[in-house]
């Protein structure tokens, strides 16, 4: 092993043991989130910082990755498919809950703490389920919660109206505080808002970079505008992607940026924009960390 690489592990221990996220020293991680978000995530497809910025937090580099998937949350969305078994996308992510042997959710959101967020509750934040979880309540950051529990605060992020990322990387686990041999032991199911969500705001910008595009899926489903729709352009303004544009025809989506997180068909005034299965959705949402898969039981 070369000193460089001995000298990032005894960093990682260092900040692990030493500057991990805890009750005590959220309020400092809140300071610092807006100048995480804009200056250092925001900057991951610089021309010039951009490839240091992605290996700083381990998104890129041997051995080292991370993944988000999409799942349009929101039930009441008209979803489109060819296949007859098609399952509404939300039960993926109610699967997930259920399968996981342990369940938090954390106690605030450092987003929506981070940017003052006056659009939805900062004291409404994240599921995290996987063994490794027990970390973030020894820390006093989150609370264990049971399966019931856990579906519940899902269905009270879908009345909300926010974006579900089921998400993995490796920097927060290390910021989290969870030993290296645990890491892959827990995924995130962010509930999250495009005003302050720290992937969301800057997810557009990543997908500039290949290597940040394969990191950043969807589960197969895409906006598509009907006959109603009237050229109103709401869907323009809350899409963050910056995916759709409206024309004399109605509205055109490029389905290389859109995710499929179903804000726009949320959002349209005249129900005219429908989620349609473009690409059949994997079985499991856990199939879409092409590197590496998280373990969430036992």
């Amino acid at each position: 092993m070369g000193i460089r690489k001995r000298l990032a592990n005894r960093f990682e221990d260092f900040y692990r043991k030493r500057l991990s996220i805890t009750k005590d020293n959220w309020r400092s991680y809140v300071r610092i989130t807006p100048f995480v978000g804009d200056v250092l995530l925001g900057n991951f497809s610089h021309p010039v910082f951009g490839r240091f910025l992605r290996r700083l937090y381990k998104f890129e580099g041997e051995n080292h990755h991370a993944g988000s998937v999409t799942v349009p949350i929101n039930q009441d969305l008209n979803f489109v498919s060819s296949r007859k078994s098609m399952v509404i996308p939300v039960e993926k992510v109610r699967q997930l809950i259920k399968e996981a042997s342990y369940r938090v959710i954390l106690h605030r959101c450092i987003c929506r703490d981070g940017y003052g967020c006056t659009n939805f509750p900062r004291d409404f934040a994240c599921i995290m389920v996987g063994e490794a979880c027990r970390v973030m309540v020894a820390h006093g950051i989150a609370r264990e919660v049971t399966e019931e529990e856990a579906m519940t605060h899902l269905d009270k992020a879908i009345k909300l109206g926010l974006i579900c990322n089921i998400a993995w990387t490796e920097f927060e686990s290390i910021a989290k505080g969870i030993p290296k041999e645990d890491r892959m032991k827990y995924v995130e199911i962010c509930l999250c808002c495009p005003c302050c969500c720290l992937g969301l705001r800057n997810f557009k910008h990543w997908y500039k970079t290949e290597s940040l595009r394969k990191q950043i899926t969807s589960t197969g489903w895409k906006a598509r505008g009907t006959e109603e729709c009237t050229g109103c352009g709401t869907c323009t303004t809350v899409c963050y992607m910056e995916a759709i544009t409206v024309g004399e025809d109605g509205i055109s989506v490029n389905d290389d940026y859109c995710v499929g997180c179903g804000l726009c068909a949320s959002h349209c005034p005249n129900q005219a924009i429908v989620m349609e299965e473009i690409v059949p959705t994997k079985e499991h949402l856990l199939d879409y960390f092409t590197y590496f898969r998280p373990q969430i039981s036992g």
